[in-house]
């Protein structure tokens, strides 16, 4: 079905002919020592929020894999993590997830937020190896969509060995949709965790962006087109603004709309309000911020992730919709580190609030103090997964581990009957 749905829609997609490509990709992966853990992040977002766990599970003496799906999450995980071998994912078609077990050998698959390949998963577990999810998000939307696939996704649910929800909602949902009670619990979300920042790079940051220091800066984060008139009534003389679209054919957009905008990888133009046209910049940028005004959440999309600033101590703003990042929003919210607020009244409220510095700084800690609350969540779950890899499990079927452990039983149990003759 997958195969026959990629070839129809291959035309008219320049993504999905990429993917057609990974048919006949082939993988290799350098030996190493130590149990071999495959962390997949599908793109930009799960590759940020893996990054300190990844690094955790390193710190534990396990071979970290990291694997991707599309050309951002691979770029960034390549700037994250340059010692580590980068590979990509298989389309979830059998003969290419055999291929890419063959040639990988995981000792554990570690599937970052929500990726539930039903082919990968059962042949993964026939073959002995544990798939765990870890920072698990199921939001109300995707679980509507899931549960009307139910019967063909039921294989990806319940082969899962373990999955580590964001919130008690999240785990709840997962639950529905198959994962068996005993194999799931819920932790803190992953994107808490945020390595400290050097405060000479924010500064050459900040020069790098011609950013006057004397005023202040507000940042609209992951923007989409149908926000930008909106974002840009928020401008003032006495402000300078970065606006990021969450996608690189977006980028145009805002630079007509924003007043005297100027592109970030334009070295030589001047003006106040920056596009950042770049990926990866962004958690930085929110470091040098005044206020964050978080994108998708103004018009019919799902929010955008609230977090990033919030752990950096920055007062957020979100709108009204923001659906796919509920549990944050309301763990900052009631802690008064983030406000939700309309379309009609965000020009007023941003005025409003950068008239006072004081408060400003006073919802920024209260974020910050959110954040921190959630802390040593990718150290808890990097020794989790240490506890999954226990040696030998990789190339080896279901059929086979179930004679060694009759074999085993059979030992065991002869070894207890002379125990039992000799006393």
């Amino acid at each position: 079905m997958l195969l026959f749905a990629l070839m129809f829609i291959a035309p008219w997609r320049s993504r999905t002919r990429r993917h057609i490509q990974r048919l006949w990709h082939r993988y290799e992966t350098p030996a190493s020592p130590g149990p071999r853990v495959v962390v997949h992040a599908v793109s930009l977002g799960e590759v940020n929020a893996a990054g300190r766990f990844v690094r955790s599970m390193v710190d534990l003496g396990l071979n970290v894999i990291c694997s991707t799906t599309t050309s951002s999450g691979g770029q960034r995980s390549r700037e994250l993590h340059k010692d580590l071998v980068q590979i990509d994912w298989p389309l979830d078609i059998s003969f290419c997830c055999k291929k890419w077990l063959d040639a990988v050998h995981p000792d554990v698959l570690v599937l970052v937020e929500l990726e539930v390949w039903p082919t990968m998963i059962k042949l993964a577990r026939e073959r002995g190896i544990p798939v765990i999810v870890v920072n698990g998000r199921l939001s109300d939307r995707s679980f509507r969509k899931a549960s009307q696939a139910k019967s063909i996704l039921r294989d990806g649910y319940g082969n899962l060995t373990h999955v580590y929800a964001q919130s008690d909602a999240d785990l709840s949902r997962f639950r529905s949709m198959g994962v068996a009670t005993q194999n799931s619990s819920s932790r803190p979300n992953l994107k808490w965790e945020r390595d400290p920042l050097d405060h000479s790079a924010l500064e050459a940051l900040r020069d790098s962006l011609r950013l006057d220091p004397e005023k202040p800066v507000i940042v609209f984060g992951s923007s989409a087109p149908e926000e930008h008139e909106l974002f840009a009534s928020c401008f003032t003389d006495d402000v300078q603004i970065v606006v990021a679209p969450r996608r690189p054919e977006w980028f145009e957009h805002a630079f007509r709309i924003f007043p005297n905008a100027r592109l970030r990888t334009d070295r030589d133009s001047v003006g106040p309000c920056i596009v950042l046209n770049t990926l990866g910049e962004l958690e930085s940028v929110y470091a040098i911020s005044d206020l964050v005004v978080m994108g998708r959440s103004f018009g019919d999309r799902h929010g955008s992730d609230p977090m990033a600033p919030a752990a950096v101590g920055k007062p957020v703003l979100i709108g009204p919709n923001f659906d796919d990042f509920e549990s944050a929003v309301k763990t900052l919210r009631d802690a008064g580190g983030l406000r939700v607020v309309s379309s009609q009244s965000l020009p007023g409220v941003v005025s409003d609030l950068m008239a006072d510095p004081k408060g400003l700084a006073e919802i920024g800690n209260l974020a910050f103090n959110a954040a921190m609350s959630a802390r040593g969540v990718a150290a808890e779950l990097a020794q989790e997964i240490m506890d999954q890899t226990q040696p030998p499990r990789r190339d080896r079927g279901g059929a086979e581990e179930k004679e060694e452990g009759m074999h085993r039983n059979a030992l065991n149990t002869s070894a207890i009957r002379r125990d039992h003759e000799q006393s």
